[in-house]
């Protein structure tokens, strides 16, 4: 008896052979993608190489340069460096009170104090901000009033009173109230 159509391959073969071929792709796809990974990290080394050397030779020169300075200071008389320090710290005190915005503490105070208040000093810190206002009220109302208005501001804060005091006026006048508040003005310019 002769069998006809006799087959001994799995009924799958087909689709195993189609997974192989993709399997095949997948990873020749993959070996290509890590071959150009490798050629951009050997590039890449090679910039880091040439930065490296680049930033040692200046490294080494920021070196001698520090060295001449040196050399350069300790041959200077220690007149000569003080009259320096002094044109540097009158500099700073220049560019401090440049960067401290007087119109714009004006305008808040304007803002802030009532009628019945009249400021006759302001002393501000140029360096950290803080100011020392200075004046007389008519009572402790208008000083509350202008106590409560500068904390509504948001560009003062740490408002405090530090004293408050009857004046003596002249005959026939009112008495009035003197004060002085302490604030940190943050409308400085930057």
């Amino acid at each position: 008896m002769v069998i006809t159509g006799f087959n001994l391959a799995a009924l799958n073969y087909r689709r195993d052979r189609r997974t192989l071929l993709f399997l095949g792709a997948a990873s020749i796809v993959l070996v290509l993608v890590l071959a150009g990974q490798l050629v951009l990290w050997a590039v890449q080394r090679r910039e880091n190489q040439a930065v490296e050397s680049r930033l040692a030779n200046m490294e080494a020169e920021v070196r001698v340069h520090q060295s001449q300075v040196q050399s350069i200071r300790t041959q200077l008389p220690s007149e000569t460096v003080k009259q320096y320090e002094a044109r540097v710290a009158a500099y700073n005190q220049l560019l401090e009170a440049s960067v401290f915005s007087w119109i714009g503490l004006l305008t808040e105070l304007e803002r802030s104090v009532p009628p019945g208040v009249t400021v006759a000093t302001i002393q501000p810190d140029l360096s950290t901000g803080k100011v020392a206002l200075g004046g007389e009220a008519r009572s402790f109302e208008d000083i509350t009033k202008m106590l409560r208005a500068l904390e509504e501001r948001t560009t003062f804060r740490d408002v405090f009173l530090l004293h408050q005091g009857t004046h003596k006026a002249a005959a026939g006048t009112p008495e009035t109230l003197d004060f002085s508040v302490s604030l940190v003005y943050k409308g400085r310019t930057q």
